[in-house]
């Protein structure tokens, strides 16, 4: 069997006698490093600690800005240990401009109406852009362009083409477009099988802090790179 041992600080208050406990810091000294140490070492190294205070709870540890400009006094990240892994959530308003919204086109061209619906949203590893484009190329050869990884995909590309311009047909004016749908109704829609899977994480919405977004990390190596992404951007506010 394999040992680990853990680091275990706490932190007490003690007032007229009576003791109380304020933070409990546990991290692996050997064996490994689990998931919330690795995330909490990695914002040390990077200095995250200068600008951010950390609250500790038994569910997760929150961190806010120690000179939060107005408006700015809510958790800016939470980490959350789960069985499957560790769960990051960072302000939506932060996640928004660096993540890919997945759309629907929904056309009636009887009442000349559009509208697009988000059925999902992720955020794709900026060491695995190739591998996610190139899974999703077979269906847009001559309309995704390698690098876009932030905006909105439409995932019915074709039923918005055609609602704009008319049916594309083999004797049309538009033969040359060859946009195919990667689904054909929204019920049809499965995330996990959306191109290459490991080249991108499923961003949820937080139930307990609603103005976050929330994604779900098993993988060490996944979590050195969300946090390194994304600590920076939150340092520079």
């Amino acid at each position: 069997m394999s040992k680990i041992i853990y680091d275990v600080i706490q932190r007490f208050e003690v007032e007229e006698g009576i003791p109380r406990l304020l933070s409990t810091n546990i991290h692996v000294i050997q064996g490994g490093e689990d998931l919330t140490s690795l995330a909490t070492n990695m914002l040390a190294e990077l200095g995250f600690y200068n600008k951010f205070e950390e609250n500790r709870t038994s569910q997760y540890i929150g961190y806010k800005l120690k000179k939060p400009k107005k408006g700015a006094k809510r958790y800016q990240l939470i980490l959350t240990p789960r069985k499957e892994g560790l769960c990051v959530a960072i302000s939506k308003d932060i996640l928004e401009g660096n993540i890919l919204s997945l759309e629907y086109f929904y056309g009636d061209e009887s009442y000349y109406s559009a509208s697009w619906a988000t059925l999902a949203r992720i955020w794709v590893l900026p060491s695995k852009e190739d591998i996610f484009w190139k899974s999703i190329q077979s269906y847009y050869p001559n309309l995704v362009e390698i690098g876009e990884v932030t905006g909105s995909l439409i995932l019915n590309k074709r039923d918005e083409i055609e609602y704009h311009i008319g049916y594309i047909e083999e004797n049309s004016d538009f033969a040359e477009i060859k946009a195919e749908n990667l689904i054909d109704s929204p019920e049809n829609f499965d995330i996990t099988s959306l191109g290459s899977s490991d080249s991108y994480l499923v961003i949820n919405n937080d139930s307990l802090f609603p103005y976050s977004w929330q994604v779900c990390i098993n993988s060490s190596e996944v979590l050195k790179e969300f946090i390194s992404y994304f600590a920076k951007i939150l340092m520079e506010q």
